[in-house]
């Protein structure tokens, strides 16, 4: 390429790579997220049942079969994957792209499907819009099926197709930190991800507030999935060696997320509550949202 054409190619004002990092987050937030997810469309159906909320409880005696996860899997594949990149393709396409549809595997570390398009250019809500589609599209019919057949089976390929959205909803939070006409197409280097370009070739940067809103976030997303993945690892140790009963639910409609029950008496040897885990987050946020703000400022001096 001559140096006149390089001169041509547009420089985007910003850059999402799909990193080794990015994915291994995504894979711990949607591992936790359908957990989230869960308990709340079985809110959603307790509600719709006009009952509370029937505890879960899992012993060591009855951990789930391999089939039965097997079939479960090839369930959810069918269900939800399938539809759900059928409507980011749909949307594309409407749009100007032309979608290829796929599997892979990000960095060894996040298996996943893909719709995506080569050297197509979108507005940054029409990507928006081919991005939360599945998540908008599938919960919105999901919960109507709900409010017909109130079924606890629809939570699952609910909290599926939720969790499995956590990338498009991560994609989505950064397009919405930019103003509304600036491009979005391939970024350069040909890496995983997208580009953001500016309209008519004029320099825009973030929305006001934008930066510190995503810090908190960020904060507060990670420490949830800290405390959930501590959790998640102490059900299955108490299931490994047969320590106690695993409790998800509150029937007592104060919306209990975790007890681990492991004295006669009925102690809790551990217990996690919807409040406190909310004050945690929120915490969590603050705290990030200063520490990468000082930061900041310091790599600035």
């Amino acid at each position: 390429m001559s140096r006149s054409e390089s001169a041509s190619v547009p420089r985007p004002l910003a850059t999402f790579r799909l990193t080794r990092a990015v994915a291994l987050q995504w894979l711990v937030v949607s591992a936790v997220g359908f957990f989230g997810f869960a308990y709340g469309f079985g809110h959603v159906l307790a509600s719709i049942r006009g009952a509370s909320l029937e505890p879960i409880v899992i012993a060591p005696s009855s951990p789930p079969t391999v089939a039965g996860a097997v079939a479960v899997s090839l369930g959810l594949l069918v269900c939800v994957v399938v539809p759900h990149e059928l409507l980011h393709g749909v949307f594309m396409a409407r749009y100007g792209g032309t979608p290829d549809f796929g599997i892979g595997f990000s960095y060894f570390v996040l298996p996943y499907a893909y719709a995506e398009t080569s050297g197509a250019s979108y507005s940054r809500n029409q990507l928006l819009v081919a991005l939360l589609a599945p998540f908008v599209v599938i919960t919105t019919l999901g919960l109507a099926a709900m409010v017909v057949v109130p079924s606890p089976l629809l939570i699952v390929p609910l909290a599926a197709n939720a969790a499995g959205s956590i990338g498009d909803l991560w994609m989505a939070a950064v397009l919405c930190q930019y103003p509304a006409d600036v491009r979005v197409g391939d970024p350069p280097g040909g890496v995983q991800g997208f580009g953001i370009y500016g309209a008519n070739d004029r320099s825009v940067s973030r929305l006001p507030g934008t930066p510190l809103l995503a810090r908190f976030l960020t904060g507060s997303v990670g420490t949830l999935a800290a405390i959930v993945t501590y959790a998640l690892f102490a059900v299955l140790l108490s299931l490994a060696v047969g320590t106690g009963d695993v409790v998800l639910g509150d029937p007592e409609g104060g919306w209990l997320l975790f007890r681990h029950d492991r004295h006669p008496d009925g102690t809790a040897l551990l217990e996690i509550g919807d409040r406190a885990l909310l004050a945690a987050a929120v915490l969590g946020g603050l705290v990030w949202s200063v520490v990468a703000t000082a930061l900041r400022q310091l790599e600035r001096d």
